[in-house]
């Protein structure tokens, strides 16, 4: 049997999900390097988050590109741990008056990414190129 080729959709989204390491990646590289700053959490916090989030992202990448099962199993969760991170960071670690007046607009591109990954993972083509593939 002759295996599908990769669609687009998980092409892109791999691509994605790389871009979103390499900024995580910068954001560890950052923290290794800068000076110390005064912030108002510990330097570890952030070589820590740089690091989970890079690694984490790099990982789902490669399985996606490869077409690996898991790998999709894995985004949607990795998606809502990396949201609720994400807005638990923006409220409670970095309040200023621009997260306060940006929030609607920080919602909807959060909705918007997360509507976009849950209806690339629903497609009928994407689904079945990972079945196939394992």
């Amino acid at each position: 049997m002759r295996l599908r080729r990769r669609p687009r959709a998980v092409t892109t989204l791999s691509a994605g999900v790389l871009i979103f390491s390499a900024i995580h990646a910068l954001r560890l590289v950052g923290a290794l390097t800068m000076p110390a700053l005064p912030t108002t959490l510990p330097p570890p916090y952030f070589i820590i988050s740089g690091g989970v989030w890079s690694v984490m992202g790099l990982a789902v990448s490669s399985g996606l590109w490869r077409g690996r099962n898991w790998a999709l199993r894995l985004l949607v969760p990795a998606s809502l741990a990396y949201t609720a991170w994400h807005w638990i960071d923006r409220i409670a670690f970095s309040p200023s008056d621009y997260t306060r007046a940006s929030w609607p607009a920080a919602l909807a591109l959060t909705a918007f990414w997360l509507g976009l990954i849950l209806a690339i993972t629903h497609r009928r083509d994407v689904r079945r190129y990972f079945e196939e593939k394992a």
